[in-house]
């Protein structure tokens, strides 16, 4: 035990994430204490709730719930004898729920790890001064991330957040994480009620928890996507105008807060010109169009793969058009043109590799190729090339009947007309 004891806090001390290989080390001398009948009973369950806490933070770095479904038999086995051991099973449900890919499955795995959570509140020490008090005010950040996967409960996460911000902590990472969790919280709310202002009180949580991280913090650089996409997705409801600066600002911190070599690059990329392209649409400057024409440039060339690449090209396509509308050349409707042929033949690419199963959804490189190649059509069209606009619409055609989604209307309308006047 004492081996794994060194082995995970080396983990822990090494600089930036955690080391995996160490985390992997101490795993197993746990596993091996928790399993051994010679040692006393004790130990084994201090060696199964160690062996918890490691593969808590395995599943953070690597995407494999194995060991922790395992890890999960054994406490459950386990559970009815240590308040310690309950806990470790509330917080590798925890894990697990954050893991799951259906949703029905993490609102089960969640609704479990809840009730673990708030048996393990309970007994937890109440006084703040108790030396206790640190680990109940993170277990309140856990039960609070646990009721946050539970549309019914929002409520009551945002209630248990409260609480726990209220209380002195000499722990500001703990705080952060209260925030950012509160901030996530209120996206819930969003997504279950559509109610514009649990963005605005999300986007304030955030830039709560950003006043307490250092800029050379990796917690900086990790929380300014999500205080950004909050913030874009704000200043895309109504009356949103008043925040597409400020969204194009984070989104810019967040730009900068990485190197161009790091594989997050160029998906900051696209949501700065995202948010570029939005602010456009409200004050109508040249100058956004331009420079989010330029970030897609980099964005395409950065890619970590063809999907990400299409979802780049199909960007730099939209805003040759938006470009076009103000300058009328001509030109860049033959740059759009270039640009969704370019989308159609990375999304192909991504759809061989079968890159939508990695992300989840299978189908999403073929929808996007269907999408990409009724534009190119709609841009063949502008530029009176009929025929090459009519084998785009075609090809857009099929590409919809390969996804089982009935295609556009608009499309069908417009392939028709074409091949009416061939």
């Amino acid at each position: 035990l004492a081996l794994g004891r060194v082995l995970h806090e080396r983990a822990l001390a090494a600089a930036g994430e955690p080391d995996a290989a160490l985390l992997a080390a101490a795993e197993r001398e746990f596993a091996a204490v928790g399993s051994d009948p010679a040692a006393g009973r004790e130990l084994r369950l201090e060696g199964a709730v160690r062996r918890a806490e490691s593969l808590i933070l395995l599943s953070g770095l690597r995407d494999d719930t194995g060991a922790l479904r395992e890890a999960r038999d054994t406490l459950e086995a386990l559970a009815g004898q240590d308040a310690g051991v309950r806990l470790a099973l509330g917080r590798v449900l925890l894990a697990l729920a954050a893991h799951a890919p259906d949703p029905a499955e993490r609102e089960e795995l969640a609704a479990l790890a809840a009730r673990r959570l708030e048996a393990a509140l309970a007994t937890a020490p109440e006084e703040p001064e108790e030396p206790g008090s640190e680990a109940r005010r993170r277990i309140r950040v856990e039960l609070a991330t646990a009721l946050s996967y539970l549309p019914g409960r929002l409520e009551e996460a945002a209630a248990v957040l409260a609480r726990a911000l209220t209380e002195p902590t000499g722990d500001p990472e703990l705080r952060v994480a209260a925030l950012v969790c509160l901030a996530r919280v209120h996206r819930a709310r969003y997504a279950r009620d559509a109610d514009p202002a649990a963005l605005e009180e999300a986007a304030e949580a955030y830039g709560r928890a950003r006043r307490l991280i250092p800029r050379d913090g990796d917690a900086y650089g990790e929380l300014l996507p999500e205080w950004g996409d909050v913030l874009l997705e704000r200043a895309r409801a109504a009356d949103g105008r008043p925040f597409a600066s400020t969204a194009v600002r984070v989104l810019r911190e967040s730009r900068a807060a990485v190197p161009r070599s790091d594989p997050r690059s160029a998906r900051r990329l696209l949501r700065l010109a995202e948010g570029l392209r939005l602010r456009h649409a409200y004050e109508g400057d040249l100058v956004d169009l331009r420079e989010a024409e330029h970030l897609l440039d980099l964005a395409v060339r950065q890619g970590r793969g063809p999907l990400e690449r299409a979802r780049g090209w199909r960007e730099h396509g939209d805003v040759q058009r938006e470009i076009h509308r103000h300058t009328g050349a001509a030109e860049r409707l033959d740059r759009a043109a270039d640009s969704y042929r370019r989308a159609w033949r990375a999304a192909m690419e991504a759809d061989e590799e079968g890159c939508g199963v990695a992300c989840g959804d299978a189908g999403a490189a073929v929808r996007l190729g269907a999408v990409v190649q009724g534009l190119r059509g709609e841009v063949l069209e502008a530029l009176a090339r009929p025929r090459a606009a009519v084998a785009a619409y075609r090809s857009a055609l099929d590409l919809w009947n390969r996804a089982g989604v009935p295609p556009p209307e608009a499309l069908t309308a417009r392939l028709r007309a074409l091949e009416t006047d061939l």
